[in-house]
């Protein structure tokens, strides 16, 4: 066999062999940058906790995670970050190895949503610190919609 032959045979050989484009491309794991509002608050992925925001977690992407943020006084944020199908998977259109590692090392996903900026919605009332369960609010811009219940005078 020529020469030259023999090298295009063998870089073939190598792309069928060896390919795994996602792998290559990104890895099997994926950082996802929480943070939220208020700033600090505890977060929790696949109920084991992580630490405290603003934080980069690095996930497995071969899986789905369920992601809780929780700060005492605010109701809990939850989500499920989902894994779906990425693009780079779609370099291995030669190698059948490279699809196998891709999808054996998780590779051909990528997890979503990306990076996430919650805004943790504070408790009615006060009944989770032992107060009456009266809460005032103050704003500054009032929504017209909103139906006046008092007005505070000045004695």
């Amino acid at each position: 066999m020529p020469r030259k032959t023999m090298r295009l045979f063998s870089a073939a050989v190598m792309i069928f062999l060896f390919s795994g484009c996602a792998t290559i491309m990104h890895g099997s794991r994926q950082g996802i940058f929480l943070t939220c509002e208020p700033r600090v608050a505890n977060v929790y992925i696949d109920s084991a906790y992580l630490g405290k925001t603003p934080l980069t977690a690095v996930l497995r992407r071969g899986k789905n995670h369920h992601l809780r943020i929780e700060l005492p006084g605010y109701k809990p944020f939850e989500t499920e970050l989902t894994r779906r199908l990425d693009g780079w998977v779609f370099g291995n259109i030669l190698g059948v190895v490279g699809i196998a590692l891709d999808a054996y090392n998780g590779s051909m996903y990528r997890l979503g949503p990306k990076d996430m900026y919650p805004e943790l919605i504070p408790l009615t009332g006060n009944s989770d610190r032992g107060g009456n369960g009266l809460s005032i609010r103050i704003v500054l811009h009032p929504d017209p919609q909103w139906e006046p219940i008092g007005q505070l005078t000045k004695i």
